[in-house]
């Protein structure tokens, strides 16, 4: 979830901010009813509005959408604008819309619930021949050398960094996709696709692609280097390529476990499979490097995000579709709190019987108040959004 400062971070993103106005403006036709999920603060509803939309329903799971009537006011559309806060796919709107505006992409459009939330935003929300802002993204890949911007924010691979043994760090870091930056200088051969996502058409979050490249120098690859070219509609769109302007994704890096020595001629393949698990990716890429010489050993390594999770083999196992709970303690605790708060006491009151019957881990009655407030106002507030979800 973002919170207000990565909003800003992302609306101070020219290059982003122009595209997706210029896609607006040339998608959005008068009397269009828009559908915008992620709104934020809802700079790009008042967009739509002003490119001619007779309504638009904007959607955001961040608090930061409480915001977004006093925009809309400043800006003479309140009348115009439905704010929602809320999960999209927990949403029902009072018919169909002409247009579905929406970026909920990170360094790849690979990203928590991007693909299944505009998946089924497309399929309930819209329309037959309705239009996407956001209509496809290509996903792009080269192999590269990390020059010294890497260095000043991350470790050099090794045992001993200052002098401490790191080992197991060391596999857990070379097994995440990393937010870098890079340039064209870093890169060892031409950029190749390696897969694509057609929002107008995509069916399944999951995504399986590779590439492969003929290097170009001699040098070290210490990876493969990821990024995205955003096609949004109207002859807009915009990339966060090495050499473009930088935006406010970055670009990204599946490490290699070990860097290899490579030279020119020599032939580098990759597998990338993207496989969306609850609401987080687990990425795996298979690296393949053949020598031009056949005097020199090839090179091949699977690796995954999987390697690089920090969960005791008891939370993984709890986690299991079979796992049969046995909550006790705080869970327990929470149940009564649900049972309490019928509507007949105060949280002093419920806070008070808490204390009685769980004082061990309540050692005071302050202690149970502050237990019930947070966790009582949370459902609260989503009982709140749910029954704001159905219009």
């Amino acid at each position: 979830m973002y919170d207000l400062v990565a909003y800003e971070m992302m609306l101070a993103d020219v290059v982003r901010a122009d595209a997706y106005l210029a896609a607006i403006a040339g998608t959005v036709r008068d009397g269009d009813v828009v559908v915008e999920i992620g709104t934020g603060v809802g700079y790009f509803a008042v967009a739509a509005v002003r490119a001619g939309a007779r309504h638009v329903y904007a959607i955001e799971t961040s608090p930061v959408v409480a915001l977004g009537p006093s925009v809309a006011a400043a800006n003479n559309c309140a009348d115009r604008i439905t704010f929602i806060p809320g999960d999209s796919r927990e949403v029902t709107l009072p018919g169909r819309a002409d247009v579905l505006l929406a970026d909920l992409r990170a360094t790849l459009p690979l990203f928590g619930q991007n693909i299944p939330s505009i998946i089924d935003a497309r399929d309930r929300f819209l329309r037959p021949g309705a239009r996407l802002v956001t209509r496809r993204d290509v996903l792009w890949a080269v192999p590269i050398e990390l020059g010294t911007a890497h260095s000043q924010h991350h470790l050099a691979l090794g045992p001993a960094a200052h002098g401490i043994l790191r080992d197991p760090v060391d596999r857990a870091a070379r097994s995440c996709l990393a937010r870098i930056r890079f340039g064209p200088d870093e890169m060892l051969s031409v950029p190749a696709i390696w897969g694509t996502v057609d929002f107008e058409t995509v069916t399944s979050p999951d995504i399986v692609g590779s590439a492969e490249w003929t290097v170009k120098r001699d040098g070290r690859i210490d990876g493969v280097g990821v990024w995205f070219d955003a096609e949004l509609g109207a002859g807009a769109g915009f990339s966060n390529a090495p050499g473009t302007p930088p935006t406010s994704y970055g670009r990204g890096l599946f490490p290699l476990r070990q860097p290899a020595h490579v030279e020119a001629g020599d032939r580098v393949r990759v597998a990338i499979r993207a496989k969306l698990v609850d609401t987080d990716y687990i990425f795996a890429w298979d690296t393949t490097i053949v020598p031009a010489s056949a005097a020199r050993t090839p090179v091949a390594l699977r690796q995954s995000t999987l390697d690089a999770l920090t969960l005791r083999p008891g939370q993984l196992s709890r986690r299991r579709a079979d796992h049969r709970p046995a909550l006790r303690g705080r869970a327990r605790a929470l149940a009564e709190l649900v049972d309490l708060a019928d509507g007949s006491r105060t949280f002093e009151e419920i806070a008070r019987l808490l204390h009685e019957r769980y004082s061990a881990m309540f050692p005071t009655e302050r202690d149970a108040l502050r237990f019930a407030t947070e966790r009582g106002a949370v459902l609260e507030d989503e009982d709140e959004v749910s029954g704001r979800a159905s219009l």
